[in-house]
């Protein structure tokens, strides 16, 4: 089982890859749970029919404004595939060994309560989210908007919070949280 595990969540846009890519950097085993997601919708069978049946459209740009936009759909979709990638989350995390960290966006929604040791919730102000989203994903501030509103509120995340990021200010100021946050949980080990 891994030494610790850390899960890293926020809402979009909030900056969850910078924090999981300076903890790699650091010296962080690393997994993500969209990437799972993914794996495990074109590589399992049944999973994959069952994506199939209820989204012919999957993997496309309309998929994904209709996901966003729809709640009723968001269920259908988390419900088949959460199991299977918690289920491989908690899988890994027992073989692992080390510092490992967990990317899960939906921590919060899935209630992935047992997963990780500490909480790592990265956040920013709701126009700098909205900016990031827009250049992304080349989408309208509306879309944006629609996104960022499909998930639980950043003030509802925080709350699970072990420790917080704000990733607003720059990628310097980012990297030095995430440094001392390291540091700090490198000095308790020894």
């Amino acid at each position: 089982m891994s030494e610790i595990s850390i899960v890293v969540t926020g809402v979009i846009g909030s900056g969850k890859s910078t924090v999981c890519n300076y903890l790699r950097e650091f010296g962080a085993e690393y997994i993500s749970s969209d990437e799972i997601a993914k794996d495990i919708i074109n590589g399992d069978e049944r999973v994959k029919k069952l994506v199939r049946y209820f989204f012919p459209n999957y993997g496309t740009r309309d998929f994904a404004e209709k996901i966003f936009s729809d709640s009723d759909r968001r269920y259908v979709l988390n419900s088949i595939v959460h199991p299977s990638v918690l289920g491989y989350l908690r899988w890994y995390r027992d073989r692992s060994r080390g510092i490992l960290v967990i990317e899960i966006p939906l921590y919060v929604e899935v209630r992935a309560w047992d997963i990780g040791d500490i909480v790592i919730v990265t956040y920013a102000p709701k126009e700098v989210l909205l900016e990031r989203i827009m250049r992304k994903w080349n989408i309208t501030l509306e879309k944006a908007e629609e996104r960022l509103a499909s998930q639980l509120s950043q003030e509802i995340k925080l709350l699970f919070a072990n420790y917080k990021i704000d990733t607003s200010v720059s990628f310097e100021y980012t990297k030095e949280q995430t440094e001392r946050f390291w540091k700090k949980l490198t000095s308790k080990k020894s």
